[in-house]
């Protein structure tokens, strides 16, 4: 599996597999989805979290699963995909631009950053749920990026990268981190390990996992999180109640089973449904859904904003549900 590059995008490609007492079994080759989807996904949350810090908002990051399960060892193959990878060098400079590789590695599923520095991964685990005390650049005139962190009580202090400092102090990318290790501890999984083709590259046993999931802990609860979160997520979205303007920039729609307004100002979901003439309750669109999470000064969470990014599909509502037309009067 290697590392592929262009003008526009890096790709590499790694291997993910949990692994433990469980792979002893002829079950081995099943595990719970309520366990392995959050991990994936969580696994996709971390490293555009890691790309966020490393190369800037201006790259995007996929991760996507590219080969299916393997006899006896629950496998999953990972293709990390960057964008603007080029664009990016002639903006930041060749050595500040990360690639998919480097990523990976300063993360920690690579080997080590090339700056010779302790990886996200293994500060977190070097933490083990301990606070910091104090952080300060090597040298006054050091450009280097590299930081000096001290642990409070004992005085230990270790260098890092102030890129790894800063994800360690990101609650997105921490509660990411915890929950790609969500499937240990049951069902006789207890490791994960990492694989470039057929060699091991890394292995997260239960005390490394521990001290990392603390450190996660500590860091979430300290946060004073204020930037909003935002996913992209597919989904169904079905019409609750018609709307009789097509410039409203806001519909009522059901999201399982939720009411709520979304944004179509981005879609041509007004225009489309000028043309044929209505709308109807339960008209239905897959679509992709920007869900945004506000947080206030004091760590609570407000209600969600969601805008509809673009529509993937169009279902109408059955025949049996009369179709409003965009010139009724408008119901009380």
């Amino acid at each position: 599996m290697a590392e592929t590059e262009s003008h526009d995008v890096s790709k590499y490609e790694f291997s993910i597999a949990y692994d433990g007492a469980a792979l002893a079994t002829e079950e081995a080759h099943s595990i719970d989805v309520q366990l392995l989807a959050p991990a994936l996904l969580a696994f996709g949350k971390l490293i555009r979290e890691a790309n966020a810090e490393f190369n800037g908002k201006k790259s995007t990051a996929k991760v996507r699963v590219v080969s299916d399960f393997e006899h006896k060892c629950f496998n999953i193959n990972f293709e990390v995909v960057l964008s603007l990878i080029e664009q990016l060098k002639t903006l930041l400079g060749s050595d500040d631009t990360k690639t998919a590789k480097e990523v990976l590695q300063w993360l920690g599923l690579l080997g080590v950053p090339s700056v010779g520095t302790l990886s996200y991964l293994a500060y977190l685990r070097w933490k083990g749920g301990r606070k910091v005390a104090d952080v300060k650049p090597l040298t006054d005139s050091d450009s280097t990026g590299v930081v000096e962190v001290t642990i409070d009580g004992d005085g230990n202090s270790v260098h890092v990268h102030n890129h790894i400092y800063n994800l360690s102090e990101n609650p997105r990318a921490l509660r990411a981190t915890r929950d790609t290790f969500l499937p240990l501890g049951q069902d006789g999984f207890d490791n994960v390990k990492v694989r470039q083709g057929d060699t091991l590259i890394e292995e997260i046993g239960t005390p490394d996992v521990e001290a990392i999931v603390k450190s996660c802990n500590v860091g979430i609860e300290e946060s004073k999180e204020t930037e909003p979160e935002i996913e992209v997520t597919p989904a169904w979205l079905s019409v609750y109640s018609p709307v009789f303007d097509p410039a409203a920039p806001n519909w009522r729609f059901r999201l399982g089973t939720d009411i709520i307004y979304a944004d179509i100002s981005s879609t041509d979901i007004a225009q489309q449904t000028l043309t044929r003439g209505g709308v109807a309750v339960d008209d239905a669109y897959q679509v992709r859904l920007e869900i945004t999470r506000e947080v206030t000064q004091k760590g609570t969470e407000r209600e969600p904003t969601y805008k509809v990014l673009e529509v993937i599909r169009f279902v109408p509502a059955g025949p049996a549900l009369r179709q409003a037309t965009l010139f009724d009067p408008e119901q009380p």
